[in-house]
């Protein structure tokens, strides 16, 4: 059947109108979710000390290896964080900062529960005595243990230096 002009005259006016001034109707609300179990929780991604300092003064290791492996910790950190100038290490808590994440890249390498950290502040050795860290050059450290009598700078200190040898007890 066909609609006469005058007929679509009227009808295509009234559906304009009827468009222009027709409210929205609400969106169809998606059904609820169903009750299931919840995603898996991710780990969060391997930092580098999880696995350079894994075994941390463990009895089955040397005391010096806690040095060496801190050691490449920060050969990595400094491989890693080019621009030093915003955030130089001078020594322990900078070190410590630097490592959980306060560095230009905001890259953490190391947790601040991990068992090489006292409080999530200063890096201690295996006898809980916070590492003596001692800027050489801005990517160069020597780092010290206390050793087991837990004083500094006596003769059963451990001391590495920034080339990765072992230094007398003696030199400060």
């Amino acid at each position: 059947m066909r609609k006469s002009p005058a007929a679509a005259a009227i009808l295509f006016p009234l559906g304009a109108l009827l468009f222009l001034f027709t409210k929205p109707g609400k969106p169809t609300p998606s059904p609820a979710p169903t009750a299931s179990a919840p995603p898996p929780v991710t780990a969060p991604a391997e930092l580098p000390g999880d696995h350079l300092l894994a075994d941390w003064g463990s009895e089955e290791t040397r005391p010096i290896e806690d040095l060496r492996k801190l050691r490449a910790l920060t050969l990595g950190y400094f491989s890693v964080i080019k621009d030093l100038s915003r955030h130089p290490i001078g020594g322990n808590a900078d070190l410590t900062a630097c490592l959980l994440g306060k560095n230009p890249e905001k890259r953490a390498f190391l947790r601040p529960d991990h068992p090489a950290l006292r409080d999530g502040t200063e890096i201690i050795d295996r006898w809980g005595t916070p590492i003596f860290v001692h800027p050489e050059a801005a990517r160069e450290l020597t780092l010290r243990s206390a050793g087991e009598d837990r004083a500094m700078f006596t003769a059963d200190d451990l001391v590495l230096a920034p080339n990765g040898s072992i230094l007398p007890a003696s030199s400060p």
